[in-house]
């Protein structure tokens, strides 16, 4: 498998773009410098997810990095329970509040179904765009967006950012390099009980609101999907048993590698890796769930032996994506992530509706180039740095 790399190529951007004149300056060794501004970050959307990315901007804001801008809530009975645990917190009432404001980037934290149209108005607006997974309701929806942010010089990045975990990118490193042989088979699993404060997350359907998770990452570690087959069944505790709560989904990779993700609205609990990668000369576990990395396992044949790494950044943050985002804003390079790959997984999600429904094989058309994750010696780090687990290792040193 060949891996592109925009790496070199941000990297001379990024100088470029820190040498450039921007609107704050400070003094370096008697010369003025230039340093760009904080990026303003709208929100639309007040749910239990807005929270984990404020946490996001709490760590970019004493560094100057970004602050956030208006939130958009849309039922007034909810402001304030959002001031009283964040006082101060700039309030609007609709979506049109938030993307007609002074903001560069919005984050869109809505219901799936409204996630396109949002998006769309966003992008339409001149922000830079990042929404929350599913990116859109279909493979067509989703390449108008696409096509929409290329026309405006906009970004889109779309959920989830699991590929950014430093623990997942050094797990990517040693499945590229082949430290595990040629990968056959690779296992996924990701559940969790059902929702209690909205029904919109199960009525997509376990594969867009959990198996996406693990889509993301085996799509990164093993390339495109070439076809799917899919089951589903109801436990009958949601929606008096009409909607799926449990997916199994077998995908078969363009290299010939076969993939299996188990996803549910009913999984208590559960206590194995949340990946397994099986090669022709070893395994390769990632410990936690994708999200939320714990570190990795290598199995080497000849070695008979397992070698266990602990996370390289146990503080990180599976809102990364907007770290990334505005970073490369204001770094002037492109993002971390591949709208491409997220456009594949819309299709591999609708190809898993489709073969779950009519019980058939479903081939899958689309293509992406991986992005090389391999870590930068910087970005390695070393546990020895993280001596305070509540903050990230940049802020340590």
């Amino acid at each position: 498998m060949n891996y592109r790399s925009n790496r070199a190529l941000a990297g001379r951007i990024a100088l470029a773009a820190r040498s450039a004149s921007g609107p704050y300056s400070r003094r370096v060794g008697g010369a003025e410098a230039k340093r760009p501004a904080p990026v303003r970050v709208g929100f639309i959307g007040a749910g239990s997810v807005l929270w984990a990315y404020l946490q996001m901007i709490d760590r970019l804001a004493p560094r100057g990095i970004a602050v956030a801008g208006p939130i958009g809530a849309r039922r007034r009975e909810i402001w304030d329970r959002v001031l009283a645990l964040r006082p101060g917190a700039e309030l609007v009432a609709t979506a049109e509040e938030v993307v007609g404001s002074d903001v560069d980037v919005v984050v869109i934290l809505t219901p799936a179904s409204s996630h396109a149209e949002i998006a769309r108005m966003t992008l339409e607006h001149g922000k830079h765009v990042l929404v929350e997974k599913p990116f859109a309701g279909s493979p067509t929806e989703g390449a108008e967006l696409a096509e929409l942010a290329r026309a405006r010089d906009r970004h889109l990045v779309a959920a989830p950012f699991v590929h950014l975990a430093p623990t997942f990118r050094a797990l990517w490193s040693a499945i590229t390099d082949g430290a595990i042989g040629s990968v056959h088979t690779a296992r996924g699993l990701y559940g969790a009980p059902r929702p209690d404060w909205n029904t919109w997350m199960y009525e997509e359907g376990p594969p867009a609101d959990l198996g996406i998770y693990n889509l993301k990452s085996l799509t990164t570690l093993l390339g495109p999907v070439a076809e799917v087959v899919a089951a589903e069944t109801s436990t009958g505790s949601s929606d008096a048993g009409r909607v799926p709560d449990v997916t199994h989904l077998i995908a078969r990779h363009e290299t010939g590698a076969l993939s299996s993700v188990v996803a549910g609205w009913e999984i208590h609990a559960y206590r194995r890796p949340g990946l397994e990668l099986y090669g022709t000369e070893g395994t390769a576990n990632l410990v936690g769930d994708d999200w939320d990395p714990r570190g990795y396992q290598i199995f080497r044949a000849e070695e008979r032996s397992w070698r266990e790494i602990d996370s390289l950044d146990p503080t990180w943050l599976w809102t990364d994506g907007l770290r990334d985002l505005v970073v490369a804003i204001r770094e002037g390079r492109a993002p971390i992530a591949s709208i491409e790959q997220d456009l594949h997984l819309l299709e591999v999600l609708a190809a898993a509706r489709r073969s779950a429904s009519e019980r058939v094989a479903v081939p899958v058309m689309s293509r992406f180039d991986p992005i090389d994750l391999r870590l930068e010696p910087a970005e390695r780090g070393s546990s020895g740095q993280i001596h305070d687990h509540t903050r990230s290792p940049d802020e340590q040193r």
